[in-house]
């Protein structure tokens, strides 16, 4: 039998799957346990693409991989961490404060609580630990405020059989599957998850989709290639906001296609990640 390989990792499947309302019960389970928000606020929220506001006229779009929009002045952004980077942890605290201090103007007396949510696929603080927690604290080590706190999920870590939250190993089992029939041999028997395993299947099956998805996992090999042959930081650097703007322009022909295969815009942008704004506006150029 051939088994069907997969990376839910790779950025477009993992927007897919946290994004997909079908797949909600199982998201929110997992992010309740971690970032301690109850389960029936997270399945309620509003989970959309992560365009993070400018604060700057001139300044370059940022785009955060799910932001959740939940009661209580609450949010929470989700970014899954593939590569080692200088910049990126900076990157992702940015957003983090962008969207604080955006959402404080809009006539509210206070700032709202944003918990920032680091799925890391290698172990930035070499630890044993599975979820590392930071928030902001005064000089003496006590915590200042609660308007932000920052959660890393050690995903090697969390796999380990050490590990003894069965919520949060459950779902990052799940998420680090390989092939679509070690899944469905897995939760055989669970209809939460072996609904998530339709929704992999469908994309895995989608011409547009999977279009994408080889794109994504043809520039995660030209990284991994670059750094083994031993490129200084600088060049990294580079090479990743040279990826960057190639997934960029790969979103605008993606987008195209599937309107002109009569998929609806909210829908595209589900999947490929561009807002129904940016998405209209790109249909009305020429």
């Amino acid at each position: 039998m051939i088994e069907t390989k997969i990376n839910l990792f790779n950025d477009a499947m993992f927007k897919a799957i946290f994004r997909n309302p079908k797949n909600r019960k199982i998201i929110s389970e997992f992010l309740s346990e971690v970032t301690g928000v109850k389960q029936e606020l997270l399945e309620q929220a509003n989970y959309q693409g992560g365009e993070i506001p400018k604060k700057k006229l001139e300044e370059k779009g940022k785009i955060a991989d799910l932001i959740i929009k939940i009661e209580d002045n609450q949010q929470i952004i989700v970014e899954m961490n593939q590569y080692r980077s200088n910049y990126i942890f900076e990157k992702n605290t940015s957003y983090a404060f962008s969207i604080s201090s955006e959402s404080s103007k809009k006539g509210r007396r206070e700032y709202p609580r944003v918990i920032l949510v680091n799925l890391d696929k290698f172990n930035p603080f070499q630890t044993k630990e599975g979820i590392i927690r930071f928030q902001l604290r005064d000089e003496e080590g006590h915590v200042e405020t609660e308007i932000y706190e920052s959660i890393h999920i050690i995903l090697e870590n969390i796999i380990d059989k050490q590990y003894n939250n069965n919520k949060i190993k459950k779902f990052i089992e799940f998420m680090a599957s390989e092939t679509i029939e070690e899944m469905k041999e897995r939760y055989e028997g669970d209809e939460e998850y072996m609904a998530a395993i339709r929704t992999v299947e469908e994309l895995s099956t989608d011409p547009n989709f999977v279009g994408y998805y080889d794109l994504e996992e043809a520039h995660k090999q030209e990284l991994e290639d670059m750094r083994e042959t031993g490129y200084d930081d600088g060049m990294e650097e580079g090479i990743e906001k040279g990826i960057e703007k190639g997934k960029t322009e790969n979103q605008k022909e993606v987008a195209r296609a599937m309107y002109a295969d009569g998929v609806a815009i909210d829908t595209i942008s589900k999947y490929v990640g561009i807002s129904i704004e940016k998405i209209q506006s790109l249909l009305n150029e020429k």
